[in-house]
């Protein structure tokens, strides 16, 4: 039978074992074949592909409009188990995938377009696609940058958007605490009130941009500095003028927003 959410029953969070995910991953091969593949539902009860988690957690049905919602659904939900825990789970992150299948991959017009394994199946040793799972990006967002998160929580919950891939796959970067208050004053545009053009892209370098400019220059004061212990102010100090003039221009447009 084919999912259907408004006749989904809730459950108590599973996870799935090797031959779980493994099932989930030919689910996955087959519905590149044929988007019209049934979701194997009976996957997420079954004994020999899962196993319950120690704390009594129950999933709901729910339906995700953004990134946010499911970030913050999932902070909630699985606050019971401790962060550290959750990300070396591949287990939970890939049964709440199959579990909430028709939220992370859409079957629009009865044509299911099924991405990358690592986009629905967790792989928390690979350090290349760990960042890339839909749902546990959406959680890890809101543990690390619990406040300045817009620039990548306002966003669909479907695909993984460039911004976010390029901000979370540099370690050394989420781990300055200033980063997100910082980011958020550089490059969100108010005027539009979403993240500014250009600052991504794959193959021009603009002045700042977060792409190019903004990594290099963190590597080069991270020889000098003690990044860890600064505020946004104080690094945006010393970042340099590209910075601080785009800083000085999302502060003027939020100005004039008001």
């Amino acid at each position: 039978m084919r999912w259907d959410m408004e006749n989904t029953k809730q459950m108590r969070l599973r996870q799935f074992n090797k031959a779980g995910i493994e099932a989930f991953r030919k689910f996955l091969e087959a519905c590149r074949e044929n988007p019209q593949e049934p979701v194997p539902t009976v996957l997420l009860e079954s004994h020999d592909h899962t196993v319950l988690t120690s704390e009594q957690i129950i999933v709901e049905p729910r339906e995700f409009s953004s990134r946010r919602q499911a970030a913050d659904y999932f902070q909630e939900l699985l606050s019971p188990i401790p962060p550290d825990v959750l990300r070396k789970d591949a287990g939970i992150w890939t049964w709440l995938s199959l579990f909430y299948f028709d939220q992370i991959c859409p079957n629009g017009d009865n044509n299911r377009k099924v991405r990358n394994d690592y986009t629905y199946i967790y792989m928390p040793d690979e350090s290349r696609y760990f960042y890339r799972h839909l749902l546990f990006i959406a959680w890890q967002v809101k543990q690390v940058a619990p406040e300045y998160n817009r620039l990548f929580l306002d966003s669909s919950l479907v695909t993984l958007d460039k911004l976010t891939t390029e901000v979370f796959k540099r370690l050394y970067l989420t781990r300055i605490p200033c980063l997100f208050e910082l980011l958020d004053r550089l490059y969100w545009d108010c005027s539009s009130n979403r993240p500014a053009k250009g600052i991504v892209s794959q193959h021009k370098v603009s002045a700042g941009d977060l792409m190019h400019r903004f990594p290099t220059r963190i590597r080069q004061l991270e020889k000098t500095y003690d990044l860890q212990c600064l505020d946004a102010d104080q690094l945006l100090e010393i970042l340099g003028d590209e910075f601080r003039q785009r800083a000085a221009m999302s502060q003027l447009q939020m100005e004039l927003s008001l």
